[in-house]
């Protein structure tokens, strides 16, 4: 398959975030008092399950650019129509589904307009990663008749 550009600069960026993400793991109480809004309260006064449900939806993040340096990486070395891809696939759907959870619980609690558009656009995110699998895991299906064809 001919190697896409654009998918070696997007992993490559994928890869930059990832970094920058692990980095900054430690200092994310500091971040969050630098870039929160003046009506919030600083990062060590909201309550553990808080910052529990913050430190988690990090990492899940992490783990989602994690998997999509995986899939790009299939994408400009080799075909995309392999098992790994649609796992992959399937794992960030889920992940994103478990941000969705987190983020209106949160809004439960502290309901925002920004917390329900989140929620949202982590939900549709799950359902199009899904449906991108099932896409994938049937080219799959078809791409292994073919060679077993010729």
């Amino acid at each position: 398959m001919k190697k896409s550009i654009i998918a070696k600069i997007i992993w490559i960026l994928l890869i930059i975030i990832l970094v920058g993400g692990i980095t900054c793991l430690p200092f994310i109480p500091k971040l969050y008092d630098i870039f929160k809004d003046r009506g919030v309260e600083l990062f060590n006064s909201h309550t553990i399950y808080y910052r529990i449900a913050f430190y988690t939806c990090f990492i899940l993040c992490l783990v989602i650019v994690w998997q999509l340096i995986g899939l790009f990486k299939n994408v400009f070395s080799d075909t995309p129509f392999k098992k790994e891809v649609e796992r992959a696939l399937k794992i960030s759907a889920v992940i994103f589904m478990l941000l969705a959870v987190i983020v209106v619980v949160k809004a439960v609690f502290i309901p925002t307009i920004l917390s329900f558009a989140v929620a949202f656009i982590c939900f549709v995110a799950s359902l199009s990663f899904y449906c991108l699998a099932e896409v994938i895991k049937a080219a799959i299906s078809y791409k292994q008749e073919v060679d077993y064809t010729v």
